[in-house]
Order: structure tokens, then C-alpha cells, then sequence
């Protein structure tokens, strides 16, 4: 069995912190492409737990990467759920029942 030098086992280190480095950073960016691909609630936090990311860094990544889409996201998830109980509140249409024909 051969023994590595400190400075060989240093070097070989130092390589794999940079690979880890550039994995992460593009797990980062494939979870910011993944996150903006949907506005519905939950998206984000399903996102961040495939990613093993915590949910808040996610979201300090998406804003800084999308300036303004958590904004916009949020914006549209009230709009749905303001158009959602605007439907329930309004009384049922009544539609006519179309008339059998004799066969």
C-alpha cells in the first residue's frame, strides 16, 4: 500500500472543493430554473426539499437570480384565490335541460 504525501493529499483536496463547489452551484441554479416554473403554493418548499436546500436560501437565490417573481408569485396566488371564492359566492347558474327526442 502506498502512502500519499501531504501535499498530494492537499492537492487532491483542493480539487474536490472545487468540484463541490461547482455541483453546488449548479443544483442551485437548476433549482432556481425549477422554482420559477410554477407560482402555485407549495412549489417553492417541494423545490427546496428535492434540492436539500433550505426553503428561505431558496428564495434569497430566486430573487437575486428573478428579481421580483416571489412578488409577482404571490400576487398571482391572491388573484386565484380571490377569483376562487368570488365563484363559490355567486349563486349556481341554472342551466336548461335539453329536451330528450323521441326515438
Amino acid at each position: 500500500m502506498t502512502t500519499k504525501s501531504l501535499a498530494e493529499l492537499r492537492s487532491e483536496i483542493d480539487y474536490h472543493e472545487k468540484e463541490a463547489a461547482r455541483l453546488k452551484d449548479e443544483l442551485h441554479k437548476a433549482a432556481v430554473a425549477e422554482t420559477v416554473k410554477s407560482w402555485k403554493y407549495g412549489h417553492l418548499s417541494a423545490v427546496a426539499r428535492e434540492a436539500g436546500i433550505v426553503s428561505q436560501y431558496l428564495r434569497d437565490l430566486v430573487e437575486e437570480a428573478k428579481p421580483g417573481w416571489l412578488a409577482w408569485a404571490a400576487e398571482q396566488r391572491a388573484k386565484e384565490k380571490a377569483e376562487k371564492e368570488a365563484r363559490k359566492a355567486a349563486p349556481a347558474k341554472k342551466t336548461p335541460h335539453a329536451k330528450r327526442k323521441a326515438a
